[in-house]
């Protein structure tokens, strides 16, 4: 889910309800939607906080395997563990690895 899902869910989820003539009420369609779209939103920017950093953080430690594995001549479990690591970063940043 991308962050305008996110935003429209939330939204969504705060709606007020209404009462038997059509009329908003204060109170929301779904009494657990306020609270749930809290803690959609406070899960987004964990995601986000964690993300921000990792693609280079990760890029720097891949480029820096290689270079040992290759002064080492131990490619097979340096490029296993990269491949790990690349996977890792996919799966945290919801990128294509393949």
């Amino acid at each position: 889910m991308t962050t305008p899902d996110i935003a429209g869910l939330c939204e969504r989820l705060r709606r007020p309800g209404r009462n038997t003539c059509g009329m908003e009420t204060n109170n929301p369609v779904n009494p657990d939607g306020p609270k749930a779209a809290d803690t959609l939103e406070r899960q987004a920017a964990e995601i986000e906080r964690l993300r921000s950093p990792l693609p280079d953080l990760l890029q720097e430690h891949v480029f820096s395997l290689r270079v040992e594995a290759m002064a080492m001549g131990e490619a097979g479990a340096h490029y296993a563990l990269i491949a790990d690591l690349i996977e890792a970063r996919a799966a945290l940043t919801g990128e294509d690895h393949d």
